[in-house]
């Protein structure tokens, strides 16, 4: 963020998380509310920037929309980088943009991202990269059926000890169990994503 954005203009650009991610999913502001348990007033006033939702409201937004909630606070935190940008875009501002996100993930992530791009699993990473492309173009019911048989012949493989790379990283199971649990209720909820952010109240 510029350190010449007044608070009003970040406001106003925090507002725009909660219009822009309702207007994508293609809800209205009577669909939240009802969601979220509060009058139509106070979804206006937080789409406007009067008031903000605080961080267990923020995260119920993306629970009842079943958006995922990185790319519009990505937006917000760093616009130069990601308000906007496409495949299309200038080749230095996606290398620029790619560089922070690897420079961000924590050290599990890029242990298995390494896996993925020079792990000795046989299968190469421009054809792994064309399949998740592809599988984030399918609907949400054709992933959540794929993550699922993924998740079982993962399960069952390491029961047999069939595991081509067992002394390699290994995914996070009982996030992988969650995701594939809140897109299922997402589907059936006819909602086109769903999201693994979780606020614990009792912490």
């Amino acid at each position: 963020m510029s350190q010449k954005e007044s608070k009003s203009e970040r406001n106003k650009r925090f507002a725009k998380i909660w219009s822009l991610s309702r207007s994508d999913a293609g809800k209205t502001q009577e669909y939240m509310a009802s969601g979220l348990g509060v009058s139509k007033k106070t979804i206006q006033n937080w789409e406007k920037g009067v008031s903000a939702p605080d961080l267990y409201e923020g995260s119920e937004w993306f629970r009842v929309l079943g958006s995922n909630p990185m790319p519009y606070y990505l937006a917000f935190l760093y616009p130069w980088l990601f308000d906007g940008i496409t495949p299309e875009d200038d080749d230095q501002d996606i290398e620029q943009t790619l560089l922070f996100l690897v420079k961000n993930m924590t050290a599990v992530e890029k242990r298995e991202m390494l896996y993925l791009m020079a792990g000795r699993h046989g299968s190469p990473w421009y054809s792994l990269l064309q399949m998740f492309t592809a599988h984030c173009h399918c609907s949400l019911r054709s992933r959540v059926t794929a993550a699922r048989t993924i998740l079982e012949n993962y399960e069952m493989d390491k029961a047999c000890g069939a595991m081509v790379c067992p002394d390699n990283v290994q995914p996070d199971m009982k996030m992988l169990h969650h995701a594939v649990e809140e897109g299922k209720q997402s589907v059936f909820n006819q909602l086109s994503g769903y999201t693994n952010v979780e606020v614990d109240l009792d912490d």
